[in-house]
């Protein structure tokens, strides 16, 4: 007992700056499985015998893993052989080492505690490439290094490289692996992330991602139309859009071209995808298949149009005239039967039409019948529109209800119009002569009863209808022969 207490008054004596124990790390985070090795040394002012012992904390976790007798020499720094201590799960954390200098009564004579270190179960994977620029079905490396939490090599370690639902599993062999991505061929453009995760044989693990970025590749043109068979005159919509690899709407320019069924150039545009347009066709638009073409560099897309068939005029009447109007979009080529009808007499007038789409044909009632009132009739056939104009609410009544009352053959186009009588010449002249020659051919007519006195009539006829039409273009014509005589002789 006197003995203890001596060795007691002793150490509080002796200033503590000649006392010395340290305690050395090697690392300052160690994975799961590594050995921590901790070098120690112990000094004293004076010769010891007793006890040194350490114990290892990481949070609530407690390890004595060393304890061994000491002989120190005074004043002398004396390093223990401290064995190393694998690192486990259960010290996952900050950690420390206590090292305690103890009598051999167990009395610590000198306590002395490590730096924190870090015991984790985390690698670290560092791809040699953050991020990547890419097309799609193009092959990449990727390569890196897993490395433990201190900077060491992974002598081996499980590794899975993925990008969204494919993935490769290799192995890094001291620290380093290397793979031949090929990406497919219709991944979608725009950013991806390709995840990397490495895990050893000790529960080690450690991930991370390279940043990919998918250059879109324009791959084909859909157009979109609101109807592929139209009337003349109508609006069509229309909306091309540029697609990439994975059917995804690529933001571009497209060029357009509306091409007619003769192979002209109707329009062509510049326009974004998936922009929607109208555009309107004429009233007199050509019939047929347009071909309407999309497209972006050496991407196109070609859809159809048709324009369908219209044959169909417009046929009024004004100021003694029918006026035709192809309100359709082919020529129409037909011939007509106009009928003018008066009280006593009904006169047909034939005519060849040839209209062109949105052009007009007038056809001068004056110069086909005698001065009178009529009634213009209309045949009624197909592409025929009658448009009538009446003067006043009454005659438009009594013009519909002598229409309905018509045979469905004809229509009645204008009703008690006032045509007057500027024909040529040669037709008063032959109207003339058919009217007289009606009224003395018929059954009992003058030459029916006297055919001897035939040939004197008919010259006498002949001679009044000359001289009433004619005269003065005979007289014209003699003026002309005695001028020409006059000038014969004056050359003579």
């Amino acid at each position: 007992m006197k003995k203890v207490i001596l060795l007691l008054v002793f150490f509080l004596v002796i200033p503590a700056a000649f006392a010395e124990t340290t305690i050395h790390l090697e690392q300052g985070t160690y994975n799961i499985g590594n050995r921590i090795k901790a070098s120690v040394s112990v000094m004293q002012p004076s010769n010891f015998e007793g006890l040194f012992k350490l114990t290892l904390s990481c949070g609530n976790y407690r390890l004595q893993y060393f304890l061994t007798p000491v002989s120190l020499e005074a004043s002398f720094m004396t390093a223990l052989d401290v064995p190393e201590v694998p690192a486990t799960s259960s010290m996952l954390g900050d950690c420390t080492i206590a090292g305690h200098l103890l009598t051999n009564d167990n009395l610590i004579v000198e306590e002395k505690v490590s730096g924190v270190f870090t015991i984790t179960d985390r690698l670290t994977v560092l791809p040699v490439r953050a991020s990547i620029i890419a097309l799609p079905g193009e092959s990449i490396q990727i390569a890196g290094v897993v490395n433990e939490a201190f900077g060491n090599n992974v002598l081996k370690a499980a590794t899975q490289v993925r990008l969204g639902n494919i993935s490769h599993d290799l192995e890094a062999l001291d620290g380093k692996f290397n793979l031949t991505l090929e990406i497919p061929k219709n991944i979608k453009s725009g950013r991806h992330a390709i995840e990397i995760k490495s895990f050893d044989s000790k529960s080690n693990l450690g991930s991370s991602s390279i940043e990919l970025e998918i250059t879109a590749i324009p791959s084909y043109i859909k157009t979109e139309l609101g109807s592929s068979a139209l009337l003349p005159g109508s609006k069509v919509e229309i909306t091309p859009s540029l697609y990439d690899q994975a059917d995804e709407l690529i933001n571009a320019s497209l060029d357009l071209e509306l091409t007619s069924p003769a192979n002209s150039k109707v329009f062509t545009k510049v326009v974004q995808s998936n922009e929607k347009i109208e555009y309107e066709f004429s009233q007199y638009a050509e019939p047929g298949p347009y071909t309407l073409e999309s497209s972006y560099k050496g991407l196109h897309d070609y859809d159809a149009i048709n324009i369908t068939t219209i044959r169909e005029v417009k046929i009024k009447f004004g100021n003694e005239t029918v006026f035709i109007e192809n309100i359709g979009n082919i020529p129409f080529i037909d011939e007509l039967t106009f009928f003018l009808e008066s009280e006593t007499k009904k006169y047909p007038v034939l005519k060849k039409i040839s209209v062109d789409p949105g052009k007009i044909l007038n056809i001068d009632l004056s110069k086909e019948v005698p001065l009178g009132i009529y009634d213009v009739l209309l045949p009624v056939k197909e592409g025929l529109e009658p448009v009538k104009e009446s003067v006043t609410e009454k005659a438009s009544e009594a013009a519909e209800s002598v229409s309905n009352l018509l045979p469905e053959k004809e229509k009645v186009l204008a009703d008690g119009v006032t045509i007057h009588d500027n024909r040529p010449t040669y037709k008063k002249i032959a109207s003339g002569l058919s009217t007289i020659s009606g009224a003395l051919v018929g059954a009992d007519g003058v030459i029916a009863k006297n055919p001897l006195v035939a040939p004197i009539i008919l010259l006498s006829i002949v001679s009044l209808v000359v001289f009433r039409y004619g005269r003065k273009p005979i007289m014209r014509l003699i003026k002309g022969k005695k001028e020409e005589k006059d000038d014969d002789k004056e050359e003579e």
